[in-house]
């Protein structure tokens, strides 16, 4: 850890942050949770209240709040929806018009010079694959080959581009990967998932051979916030600070909440590989360095969250 850096636990961040915040996507998984962790002047339109996808409504809703931050964490975020013959390679589907125009239309609208646009992002913009494996840096370009990632992967890579050609230096981007938190009564993330499956004795085999970090959503918050409070610009990553595998980390993280020994089913990602990336992950040194925090391990991650779930 360099000097001045400091471990920061977000439960206990409550501060206001400055300016008028416009959040996007603020009833999900992650959303949701930053306006949870912090204060401030947030304005947070509903789907009825602001569609994305249409270029009109969104330039007069964003002349009309004039905001100083644009947060988006709104998003088709259905990896395996996005697949079906109606979404893949439909740019008439909603994944392609939410994902990548519903961006286009918010930087049509917004004058950078007043608005600080900030896109949340994932790993899936990476292949993952053995001639360009993971764990990815900040500044690893995104793949460009449709036919490497899922639909999803590539609506948010295109949503990527388009960020930084229209803002250039002025451009940021939040990547995630497998965001956990404790409490989320909307949808089970990819550690309450399997919890519950193992409850119900129903279980899937996980995978031994697949790489991976996850991001407790609620670091991802302080990086976010840290985001916005020092008007950073650039590519930030918010995840673990090591790798683990599926059937690492599900197990141990059953085990710490049920505090019983766990016995999983264990496969190889084999046929699944087009779904999930083998080789993925997201390295996090430089925004570590830049934001002067320090992200969990998964170990420690699993650990909080397992205390948290019990409380």
């Amino acid at each position: 850890m360099t000097e001045g850096m400091v471990k920061v636990d977000a439960r206990e961040a409550k501060e206001k942050l400055d300016g008028r915040i416009l959040v996007l996507g603020g009833g999900g998984l992650v959303g949701s949770r930053f306006l949870e962790l912090y204060g401030g002047d947030f304005v947070v339109p509903s789907k009825t209240e602001l569609d994305i996808t249409d270029p009109e409504e969104v330039r007069r809703f964003i002349e009309e709040q004039k905001p100083d931050f644009i947060i988006n964490f709104a998003a088709y975020t259905n990896v395996s929806g996005s697949e079906r013959p109606e979404e893949k390679g439909k740019k008439d589907g909603q994944c392609w018009r939410i994902n990548v125009e519903g961006v286009r239309n918010i930087l049509d609208a917004l004058d950078p010079k007043n608005t600080h646009f900030i896109q949340i992002s994932t790993d899936m913009v990476f292949s993952g694959k053995v001639d360009d494996p993971g764990p990815y840096s900040e500044d690893h370009p995104p793949e460009k080959d449709e036919t490497k990632l899922t639909w999803y992967g590539f609506t948010k890579a295109e949503a990527e581009r388009l960020v930084l050609n229209k803002l250039g230096d002025d451009a940021t981007i939040l990547r995630i990967n497998y965001p956990v938190r404790a409490k989320y009564n909307r949808k089970l993330d990819y550690l309450q998932a399997p919890l519950a499956k193992y409850r119900e004795g129903n279980l899937w085999p996980l995978f031994t051979d697949q790489q991976i970090s996850i991001t407790f959503i609620d670091e991802a918050c302080e990086a976010l916030a840290r985001v916005v409070k020092g008007k950073y610009r650039g590519i930030f990553h918010a995840a673990s600070s090591d790798i683990t595998t599926p059937y690492e980390i599900i197990p141990y993280f059953i085990r710490e909440v049920e505090g019983t020994e766990v016995k999983v089913q264990s496969r190889p990602l084999g046929d699944f590989e087009g779904r999930y990336a083998k080789y993925a992950g997201l390295r996090v040194e430089e925004t570590q360095r830049r934001l002067g925090i320090r992200f969990s391990t998964w170990k420690e991650i699993a650990d909080e969250l397992a205390k948290q779930s019990r409380t």
